[in-house]
């Protein structure tokens, strides 16, 4: 595949480095929504960045080459076969490194989009899972790139049908033979429900009627990441939420999501931001 972004307004327009906000938006007038995508393919070594977060999901599949997030808190390196979801208002900074860098991007929205994303059990930014580079991922891929040529009433519901059929594809490819028997689903609604609350990983595992070491090795194989750090994630982009939107005491956003410990939230919200939770405000004030 050569170097392209898909984009509903514009077909085909040239790939420019520069612009990371290509159909950047956010709806919830239908289940999902493709804004754009694109194919990276390309020798030349440069940084793959957002400084100030889409308002869409960003999914990254990776052919070849390599993705060094720059992160420091974070340090995560994509190879071939990794797959990793990007959530809306996220900020990230990637090296793409190697003899080639080769990867396949889709951004989507759409008041179904985290849904999909928790159902299909995709790794969420930071977490990212191991696959190996599977020719129908990229067969669907190159379906949905050609969905963006025609142009008819049709094309929104058939790059939205496509999409479902991509996310489905990542699904199976990335879950363990028999996992899929092993659903989470139940214990992830309620964790999305009750996240504000002390949550135990016994608790968790009893919800799914396994013991806790059954339930986080399921949950890491699953999710990418372990039951606690997901909680941690889920608090803290609930946090981001409400310093950016709302008025409230940071005090009171502190109790909200889930910590009766300012201090510690303070600690935690500083240590997956690189921010304070008063400096992260300010921030987001300015841009």
């Amino acid at each position: 595949m050569k170097n392209y972004i898909y984009h509903l307004k514009d077909f085909y327009p040239p790939f420019g480095w520069s612009n990371p906000l290509w159909g950047n938006s956010e709806s919830s007038e239908r289940p999902i929504i493709v804004n754009c995508a694109s194919c990276v393919n390309t020798s030349a070594q440069h940084t793959c960045r957002n400084r100030v977060g889409r308002k869409d999901f960003s999914l990254i599949y990776v052919i070849s080459g390599k993705l060094c997030d720059k992160s420091a808190e974070r340090g995560i390196t994509l190879t071939a076969g990794d797959v990793i979801i990007i959530p809306p208002k996220t900020t990230f900074s990637f090296d793409c490194t190697g003899e080639n860098i080769y990867f396949l991007c889709v951004h989507f929205t759409g008041s179904e989009a985290l849904k999909r994303v928790t159902d299909y059990m995709l790794p969420i930014y930071p977490s990212y899972k191991k696959t190996t580079v599977d020719n129908q991922i990229k067969i669907k891929f190159q379906r949905l790139f050609d969905g963006f040529s025609t142009d008819d009433s049709y094309r929104d519901n058939d790059l939205s049908s496509l999409l479902e059929s991509l996310l489905v594809e990542i699904a199976r490819s990335i879950t363990p033979k028999g996992m899929e028997k092993r659903s989470i689903l139940k214990s992830l609604n309620y964790i999305k429900e009750a996240f504000s609350k002390p949550i135990t990983v016994n608790e968790l595992a009893k919800i799914e009627n396994m013991c806790a070491t059954s339930y986080n090795l399921c949950f890491k194989q699953l999710m990418g990441t372990t039951p606690t750090q997901y909680i941690i994630n889920m608090r803290i982009d609930a946090s981001k939420e409400l310093l950016e939107f709302s008025d409230l005491p940071i005090s009171e956003i502190s109790m909200l999501c889930g910590y009766s410990d300012f201090n510690f939230f303070a600690r935690a919200f500083k240590k997956a931001t690189g921010m304070t939770p008063r400096q992260y405000r300010k921030h987001a004030a300015n841009h």
